[in-house]
């Protein structure tokens, strides 16, 4: 799930979790591990998935890589109580949402032991 429009200010809360991916390809954290509760990240504008239900990461715009699966990751945002009009892929919504802010991100994260 992606925002569809540049963003022109973010919030700045920070988010830990591990990350996952259903068979639609809509990427989930958890902040306490794989079992733990559901959120939906909402992407800046131009990121995307690529993989599959087993192995994945996201990509930004420039198709960089950012964050991998099972990696455990922080991402700077914050919580959101629903949906906005310019939001993509919102079939993706589940669990709670968290509108991840557009980072600066000088590292790609690894899962453990990657």
């Amino acid at each position: 799930m992606t925002v569809d429009a540049p963003q022109d200010s973010a919030m700045d809360a920070a988010f830990t979790g591990t990350l996952s991916v259903d068979a639609n390809g809509c990427v989930y954290a958890h902040p306490g591990g794989i079992e733990s509760d559901v959120y939906t990240l909402v992407w800046p504008q131009g990121y995307s998935t690529q993989g599959d239900g087993k192995a994945f990461e996201v990509v930004d715009a420039d198709k960089h890589p950012v964050v991998r699966s099972g990696s455990e990751v922080e991402l700077g945002g914050g919580h959101v109580n629903a949906p906005r009009d310019n939001w993509t892929e919102k079939d993706c919504i589940k669990g709670s949402l968290w509108l991840v802010a557009p980072p600066d991100f000088s590292q790609v994260s690894q899962p453990p032991g990657g």
